[in-house]
């Protein structure tokens, strides 16, 4: 049986080796009516009282992948009256360690319309562009191989014509 010293050692762990999966998943769910800090604080809350269920049946990446995103997606449900969609002048960050090959008002235009898609949208197309394997991104969310193949095709084509518009 572990100690508490122990368990806390392995959270420790669990959160530096997460935490820049942590900050991303948190990211997509901030709005002008939820904040970074809180929704952070409930998925680390979350983490540490999910940990002694964690089986080891995926690893540990995935449970916290998942343990993130429903997280966010029900805080987001519980106080999406108040959020609004954030404008591109509100964004948390500083476009950072992005690919030579796109520039950053590129970027920038990505998470603007990544951020209009709903909860469950938003999850799939990161985990999608964080080059996750149909695979665990089915894993994470909860869902069918293929029913994420089929999610994935919809929102690109929508993110398309929110691009073209």
């Amino acid at each position: 049986m572990k100690t508490r010293t122990d368990k806390e050692q392995q959270f420790l762990g669990i959160v530096e080796q997460c935490r820049p999966l942590i900050y991303k998943v948190c990211w997509l769910y901030t709005s002008p009516g939820i904040s970074f800090d809180d929704l952070y604080q409930e998925v680390l809350i979350n983490i540490w009282q999910g940990m002694d269920s964690f089986r080891g049946d995926s690893k540990m990446s995935t449970w916290i992948h998942r343990t993130a995103i429903n997280t966010c997606i029900s805080w987001y449900r519980r106080n999406s009256r108040h959020c609004d969609s954030m404008g591109i002048d509100e964004l948390p960050f500083e476009p950072a360690d992005v690919p030579s090959d796109i520039n950053a008002g590129e970027m920038l235009e990505l998470h603007r319309l990544i951020s209009m898609l709903g909860p469950i949208d938003k999850a799939i197309i990161t985990l999608w562009l964080d080059e996750k394997p149909y695979e665990e991104i089915a894993a994470v969310m909860g869902m069918s191989v293929s029913n994420v193949a089929v999610r994935l095709h919809r929102i690109k084509e929508r993110l398309s014509k929110l691009a073209d518009k």
